[in-house]
């Protein structure tokens, strides 16, 4: 299998300085890091980045096994080199292998609403259809759904929109699109059919992803890019927690863990009509928390910090929810119960009164 090459180059007032920063960046996010400064060498998956000193520039250089893993990796370096050099014009322009600017993203995909069903009565499935969507079934369950504004139209076969494409330093730019970007989860994916399922919360029409399920017919556009994010590690006896924004995550989590998993789910939902059938293993008790009118958060939070915790040589926690209750979570794992660093997450999916892009967290 040959190597595929891409080559650019980034100037920059203090080339050295934003290396080490580049580097050190890397390593946070575990990548190996090789060579001194003026040589440095980054190991992606499936590829490698090697970034040279050269007459005050920096000289880029990405060699990868694959266009996914090159595409990815070019979008990474540019991405994060100009997001630690603010205020400067690096002009990344790649050169050699790889879609040229103005290609449609690689991990992106157009697909269409095939039906839609209501699972309780404020969720709503929406099966998408498309092709090419093998890349989504994956352990990342999360995906960038694209949302065309209401009553728009592109000028595409059947009104299909305006995608994103790529920028020369391959980013994707979304000039000129009428699109609005969340995070969701999918639920299920049948790449072989060309089908995928996404479970929205329905709570009006303030948010992009409610109102588009809201009044979602079959042959609407979305747009969806990824997938990304991680999933839920299970080590040992597992405790795992959210409310219906987590749900997607929760069932794929619950129905994916080996028949002889141990645990416990606690799962915080608007009232008792929106508890859902949930398959998990014998060994893991699952526990609906019903708000009732009482405050997003708050019995979940109470539930988990009163939960049983086993005498187990090793246990996992995992959950997904409103900001402020994910951040007492992660407080009370590593305080408290003193779990690992690595064997727990607590994820702020939304903010209380904020709109993703705003400060809120990662789901709509």
């Amino acid at each position: 299998m040959s190597t595929l090459i891409a080559e650019a180059r980034a100037r920059t007032a203090s080339p050295t300085a934003l290396i080490e920063k580049f580097r050190a960046h890397m390593a946070e996010h575990g990548l190996e890091i090789a060579g001194p400064v003026a040589e440095s060498r980054i190991a992606f998956p499936g590829g490698a980045a090697m970034l040279r000193l050269e007459g005050g520039t920096i000289a880029l250089r990405i060699e990868a096994a694959d266009a996914d893993r090159l595409a990815e990796a070019k979008a990474t370096v540019a991405g994060h080199l100009d997001a630690l050099a603010p205020g400067e014009a690096l002009g990344i322009v790649w050169t050699g292998a790889g879609a040229p600017a103005g290609s449609l993203p690689h991990n992106f995909r157009a697909v269409r609403v095939l039906r839609a069903a209501d699972v309780t009565p404020r969720m709503r499935r929406l099966t998408l259809g498309g092709r090419n969507l093998e890349r989504f079934d994956a352990e990342m369950m999360h995906v960038k759904i694209l949302i065309p504004a209401p009553g728009s139209a592109g000028a595409g076969p059947e009104g299909e929109p305006a995608w994103p494409r790529l920028d020369p330093s391959g980013q994707p730019v979304l000039d000129g699109c009428a699109l609005t970007r969340r995070t969701y989860t999918i639920r299920r994916i049948d790449a072989a059919a060309g089908e995928l399922d996404i479970d929205f919360v329905l709570h009006g029409d303030g948010s992009p992803g409610s109102r588009f399920a809201m009044e979602a017919q079959p042959g609407d556009w979305l747009g969806l890019s990824g997938p990304g994010g991680g999933n839920v590690p299970v080590r040992g006896w597992t405790l795992i927690g959210g409310d219906e924004t987590a749900l997607p995550a929760i069932a794929r989590a619950l129905e994916g863990m080996p028949p002889e998993a141990r645990g416990l789910a606690i799962i915080e939902v608007a009232d008792r009509a929106e508890e859902q059938a949930l398959a998990h293993p014998p060994g893991v008790a699952l526990r609906w928390l019903h708000r009732d009118g009482a405050p997003y958060g708050e019995k979940l939070l109470q539930a988990v910090l009163a939960a049983d915790w086993p005498e187990e040589s090793e246990v996992s926690a995992w959950a997904a929810c409103e900001s402020a209750t994910a951040r007492a979570l992660r407080d009370h794992w590593g305080g408290e119960r003193r779990l690992p660093r690595s064997h727990f997450r607590a994820v702020a999916y939304w903010r209380q009164g904020l709109a993703e892009g705003a400060g809120r967290g990662e789901h709509d």
